[in-house]
């Protein structure tokens, strides 16, 4: 009798399957190393080598949230939010990350701790008086300057200027490159980074 699977005997696809696996149980090594970063790098390759892995992005939303935690974020950042956000929206966010994290449901080692970090930072929020207070702390110049992620592009000043004017007083810019050397015949990693500073 002929197999209803697709592709049930193409090797490049149970290569794929077999790479996105041990992507996954490498993340969750980088994870109990407290390589928070590391770890939902590797469950992105895990996603990239198979996107109908199961449970891959509930490791990696669990990830992200202890990197939160670690990071030192404020609890909005804990539960997925990049400012201070309303009783309602806070609550429907909680169950939702409640039930992708909660033990039962996620099978990462990560998963526990995510699941009381985010139920820490509701119980926190939900209660109005201390959410009030909360609130008028982040808004306040030092927490603006800190903790706020600018996720928007920025130019660098005077940028286009200092050409036509010849005036590059104060202006810094340098582009660091970065090769990463991976194994022979295959393809050479380069991240480059631009750094824009104006004194």
């Amino acid at each position: 009798m002929a197999s209803t699977c697709s592709f049930p005997h193409d090797p490049l696809l149970n290569l794929a399957k077999m790479a996105a696996v041990k992507a996954r149980d490498t993340a969750e090594q980088f994870f109990k190393l407290q390589h928070f970063e590391l770890a939902i790098m590797q469950a992105m390759v895990a996603k990239e080598f198979d996107p109908d892995l199961q449970g891959v992005d509930h490791f990696i939303l669990a990830y992200q949230i202890h990197k939160a935690v670690s990071e030192k974020k404020d609890r909005y950042h804990v539960l997925g939010f990049q400012q201070v956000t309303d009783y309602v929206t806070i609550k429907k966010q909680y169950k939702e990350l409640a039930r992708f994290v909660h033990p039962d449901k996620n099978s990462s080692a990560a998963a526990e701790g995510a699941f009381k970090h985010v139920k820490a930072a509701w119980d926190f929020l939900s209660d109005p008086s201390k959410k009030k207070a909360y609130d008028k702390s982040l808004r306040c110049p030092q927490f603006q300057g800190s903790n706020v992620k600018n996720t928007r592009k920025r130019d660098c000043p005077n940028k286009g200027k200092t050409a036509s004017t010849g005036d590059d007083r104060g202006l810094f810019k340098k582009t660091i490159k970065i090769m990463r050397t991976t194994a022979a015949g295959q393809k050479t990693c380069c991240l480059r980074i631009s750094v824009c500073r104006v004194s």
